[in-house]
């Protein structure tokens, strides 16, 4: 198993200028400084993959929770390392925030995760993947899911978000629905 990471950095973007008056696109300036840009699905899907097969970086396992690195920080997407013990996982979250909520793909490095999505409706329930070594999952930027490592094993995963990740806001479900819990801010909470 290849257990860590060169990460080849996104191309630099650059912003066309009008050619009426060599002015630059003002709309474009201001995606990009939002970060609004988001790759699309089979994109994500690709980068998380090509990421997971070309580590170089290697994870911890900690006993306390999942250990997670952000690798690679670009203008469009960024990618996150996490490495899991047997019985560590997530809590139901999505992947936003008002402003700027992320889509993202996941690849399994190596072990097994399973992964929870809500199914929406009067009635929401879960609905359990289980991914292995070299599978890639993807959801879009208001999916509520949550991950865990149900194996006896350790696993280790790649995540690759679109925009950056600036937040996660986590959810309690039971018999009457879906109920937000907390946000936690990248970099602060996890």
């Amino acid at each position: 198993m290849r257990t860590s990471a060169v990460i080849p950095a996104a191309p630099a973007r650059r912003e066309a200028a009008r050619p009426d008056s060599g002015r630059l696109d003002s709309a474009r300036l201001d995606a990009a400084r939002l970060g609004s840009a988001r790759l699309s699905t089979g994109r994500l899907e690709a980068l998380a993959g090509f990421y997971a097969a070309n580590l170089t970086l290697r994870p911890r396992f900690t006993k306390g929770s999942r250990w997670a690195r952000l690798v690679l920080a670009g203008p469009d997407h960024e990618a996150w390392l996490l490495a899991w013990l047997p019985g560590q996982g997530t809590e139901l979250h999505d992947h936003g925030g008002v402003a700027r909520p992320a889509a993202a793909a996941v690849a399994v490095v190596s072990g097994r995760l399973t992964e929870f999505t809500v199914t929406p409706g009067d009635f929401p329930g879960l609905h359990r993947k289980a991914l292995a070594a070299g599978d890639v999952s993807a959801v879009d930027d208001r999916t509520v899911h949550g991950m865990r490592n149900d194996s006896g094993a350790p696993a280790v995963s790649l995540h690759v978000y679109s925009p950056g990740l600036e937040a996660m806001r986590t959810y309690l479900l039971d018999e009457t629905g879906l109920a937000p819990s907390r946000i936690k801010r990248a970099g602060e909470d996890w």
